[in-house]
């Protein structure tokens, strides 16, 4: 039987309650067997100092403890290069065939992702599934013209092929930015409110993210 398996990208650095309320409100608005949090290689120029990426992974994992529909992808934990959806897609198809992949991104990423390497590609590997984003709309960037060629109104007209299509998500839109909360904590403000309270006690008593 075809699973049908989205997957959610980023740094998680750290995983904060926008990054789950997405992965959760996908899973439940298309019907997906399952939604995976994949933390990518950090770059070395983005990297926080002492945050490594299996810490990254255990904070996704501390995230996700109450629901049963979220997963970790480690895939691309251990990867010391720089982390390419179209890499990590064709992997993950080598590993489980009959699955069907929904590639989740937001609408900032649509607005350039002809810019991204090997996107033909990519369609080729997985369905787009994409979020709102405050101040992107569908009109800029690559967005028109993706939208034009593999965009669908529904998720039943997605799931008629097995890869290619692009459908945008009415999701809630939230505010909150990782990079806020990484400086809210080396300052000892409160970023409890976007955080789960299981990561933010992790992050304290592994010190993270201090200046």
């Amino acid at each position: 039987m075809t699973k049908h398996i989205g997957i959610l990208g980023g740094t998680f650095d750290p995983v904060h309650n926008g990054h789950i309320s997405c992965a959760d409100y996908v899973q439940r608005q298309c019907g997906l067997d399952i939604v995976r949090l994949m933390p990518c290689h950090l770059p070395p120029h983005r990297a926080t100092p002492g945050v490594s990426a299996e810490q990254r992974a255990a904070m996704v994992q501390l995230a996700i403890a109450g629901y049963p529909k979220l997963a970790l992808e480690r895939l691309e934990l251990d990867k010391q290069s720089p982390s390419y959806t179209f890499d990590s897609l064709q992997l993950l198809h080598q590993r489980e065939p009959d699955s069907r992949f929904y590639f989740i991104i937001g609408m900032d990423s649509l607005c350039y992702f002809r810019q991204w390497k090997n996107w033909p590609l990519i369609l080729k590997l997985a369905h787009l599934l994409v979020c709102e984003r405050p101040g992107y709309q569908a009109t800029d960037g690559d967005a028109p013209f993706l939208l034009q060629q593999y965009g669908v109104t529904d998720i039943g007209a997605l799931q008629q092929s097995a890869v290619g299509g692009i459908l945008l998500l009415n999701n809630p839109l939230s505010a909150i930015c990782a990079t806020d909360i990484r400086c809210q904590l080396q300052h000892n403000r409160a970023a409890s409110s976007a955080l789960d309270p299981a990561v933010l006690n992790y992050i304290q008593l592994q010190q993270l993210y201090q200046a």
